[in-house]
């Protein structure tokens, strides 16, 4: 796959979501000027690119759709949901279109058969112009404009795989223009594009339908594209003419379509303002883009370079270790160097791998139209807290789960419009999915305001298949946690939305795999909601550092309150659990020492860190508490992988490993065993 096609792919891919977007809000406001320009040049975008890269199946598929578009755009077309529902399924046959540039017979069917259900809404429209070589004769009125468009492609458009012609036929479809084309030199490298167009073209169309032509070359390409007058125009072509760039028919044929001149004239000292650029004229700089600059990066380096700041931070604990062991005052200056410029990079690779939860947020709003109809159901989707960044690998992690999620809410949750009007409530139901930072996490909530959890019915089920026996009645809590159960299903039948039993324990094991936690509120007859606990990144953390006899444990910083001091004389519980004073009040404690059945001499006072998870404080006691760390996580092997309480480890400054604590589950262990 060449390098044009790869990027076309991408660049293709993010008009395709926009377009996405833009119809989705159509289906609301459909007279949304703004998102019917979005969905216009996404689609203009794409045909004119796929032309340039040899999609030439794919552009002459979209050019029907920018047809049905434009035909909007003039107000000649009322967008219904019938329209909405048929673009959606062309959108999802460009995505099938854009894996090769040579379409399978089968998706030339398909495309065949959508074409004709967008004619029967397109019928009417102009017919495309047909294209000439230099004069297109697409007949002009007296409302007719006349332009002058100077074109400079990038040096590197040849190796890019980018063409002219495609834009010069869009152009000559729009009205009749002469074009002359010339070279700005001889190029050493035969590679490189030293071509310039000097375009003269007589249109009705507007001037922003002849920047769409330019549209997806604009950042990369000079255009120079200037009104004229009548008066300039027949001047620009009669020197054109003389200096043989058009020939004399060409010019002639221009002529004839001149709109009639306008009451004010030029003065002849404006001609030199209004003059069509001549080739010698083209050595004016490039414009640069007014917006922030940006580059796509492949996931694989942006993995690569987190590795390696992991590494440096690994590095950069050994030598703060040998600046201690040595007591050398230049060591312990260049660690600190070393502390400051690692941090630094730290803060900008995260930097780099965070991205909105909205990119995220976006596709579930097409999830909700298409399943709520297909269930015969009245839904929409609230969102918020879109801009909440987190990093991208836990994103990527991320969709199923909600997708999931999702799903349940629609089946489950929300009830069907008459069951609502029957129940005093709104027929349309809402789901909300919003997402925030909170204690140094991620927090994502899905709620619904449908019928909630049934937990009879849950717990029916539950001892039908033996998940609880017949004589013991869970509290309620745990009840609703039985749906995360392997196989537990209450519906009623299998569709193809659910009822196989699998989702809900896919979504626990998903969620705890990024070291996070699921929680599920619900209430009869009002609604669901179910949150999501997340690290913001699962590669570097800021950690709190502690030891038991010769061991080295890792606190996640993010959720410790502060440190107290104990007495080791108080005795704790089989479980290892006790209870310690903290202020005016009692916080159950946890010993490490007991907890990983450590050897060694217990000292006389004991630390205790005192840590939160969600509104819950509890307190973790250990020998020592050795300071701030910095801390790569690395993953566990198969022996340790299912070790309780811990959720990776890390690699010292001296070469040792230190246990980071999984404080959620230390926290539900002591929980599930106390007595």
């Amino acid at each position: 796959m060449s390098d044009a096609e790869t990027v076309f792919r991408e660049e293709a891919g993010e008009h395709l979501e926009n377009l996405e977007q833009a119809l989705l809000c159509l289906d609301a406001t459909p007279n949304d000027a703004e998102q019917i320009n979005i969905a216009f040049r996404a689609m203009h975008t794409i045909k004119g690119s796929s032309g340039m890269v040899g999609f030439e199946h794919l552009s002459e598929f979209t050019h029907h759709l920018e047809t049905l578009f434009e035909r909007v755009r003039s107000g000649g077309l009322e967008l219904t949901a019938e329209i909405i529902n048929l673009v959606l399924e062309c959108k999802d046959q460009i995505d099938d279109l854009l894996r090769s540039p040579v379409p399978e017979n089968a998706q030339i069917q398909s495309s065949l058969a959508l074409v004709g259900r967008l004619q029967q809404f397109t019928d009417g429209a102009s017919a495309r112009p047909e294209q000439h070589a230099s004069v297109g004769c697409k007949d002009q009125s007296a409302g007719s404009n006349c332009y002058s468009i100077f074109v400079r492609p990038a040096a590197t458009a040849f190796t890019d795989g980018m063409d002219v012609l495609p834009l010069i036929r869009e152009l000559q479809g729009l009205g009749a223009c002469g074009v002359s084309l010339r070279l700005a030199g001889t190029p050493e490298d035969p590679e490189r594009c030293v071509l310039e167009l000097q375009i003269l073209i007589i249109t009705d169309a507007g001037e922003n339908a002849l920047r769409d032509v330019f549209l997806f070359v604009c950042e990369d390409w000079q255009i120079d594209l200037r009104p004229l007058s009548p008066e300039a125009f027949r001047h620009n072509l009669n020197r054109f003419s003389a200096a043989g760039w058009l020939t004399e028919d060409k010019a002639k044929a221009l002529q004839s379509l001149v709109p009639p001149a306008d009451t004010e004239r030029l003065q002849a000292s404006d001609y030199q303002a209004h003059r069509t650029r001549l080739p010698e004229q083209s050595a004016k700089e490039t414009r640069l883009a007014e917006s922030e600059l940006s580059i796509k990066v492949p996931q694989r380096k942006l993995d690569a370079l987190m590795d390696q700041v992991g590494e440096l931070v690994i590095l950069q604990a050994r030598l703060d270790q040998l600046a201690i062991s040595r007591e050398d005052e230049t060591i312990g200056e260049l660690a600190e160097e070393l502390d400051r410029l690692s941090n630094n990079l730290r803060e900008t690779t995260f930097d780099i791998r965070m991205l909105p939860i909205g990119s995220t947020f976006g596709r579930f709003r097409r999830l909700v139209r298409d399943l709520s109809r297909e269930l015969g159901k009245n839904v929409a989707l609230e969102t918020a807290g879109a801009g909440t960044e987190l990093d991208k690998v836990v994103l990527d992690k991320l969709a199923d789960p909600l997708v999931h999620l999702l799903r349940n809410s629609l089946d489950h949750g929300i009830e069907m419009p008459e069951t609502r009007l029957a129940a005093g409530k709104p027929e349309k139901g809402t789901i909300r999915l919003e997402a925030a930072h909170e204690q140094g996490r991620i927090i994502i909530r899905i709620s619904d305001d449908g019928a909630g959890l049934d937990a009879g019915r849950i717990l029916e089920k539950a001892r039908k298949n033996g998940l609880v026996p017949q004589d013991v009645t869970p509290d309620t809590e745990a009840i609703y946690n039985l749906i995360f159960e392997p196989g537990f299903s209450t519906a009623a039948r299998v569709s193809d939305v659910s009822g196989r039993g699998v989702g809900m324990d896919v979504v626990r094991t998903s969620i705890e795999s990024l070291q996070g936690r699921v929680q599920l509120q619900s209430e009869p007859g009002e609604g669901t909601v179910i949150t999501i606990s997340l690290p913001m990144t699962l590669a570097i953390i800021d950690g709190l550092m502690v030891a038991v006899s010769g061991e080295r444990f890792v606190i996640p910083l993010a959720v410790v309150d502060e440190c107290i001091e104990t007495r080791a004389s108080e005795s704790s519980r089989e479980n290892g659990s006790r209870l310690v004073k903290h202020r005016d009040g009692l916080v159950p404690s946890l010993r490490l020492r007991e907890w990983f059945a450590v050897a060694g001499q217990q000292p006389d006072i004991e630390q205790t860190v005192i840590v939160h998870v969600d509104k819950e404080r509890f307190g973790i006691t250990v020998d020592e508490v050795i300071g701030h760390s910095q801390t790569v996580i690395k993953s566990l092997g198969r022996l340790y992988r299912d070790a309780e309480g811990v959720m990776g480890a890390t690699i010292l400054g001296n070469g040792g490993i230190a246990m980071i604590l999984d404080v959620a589950e230390l926290i539900d262990d002591i929980n599930s065993t106390a007595v």
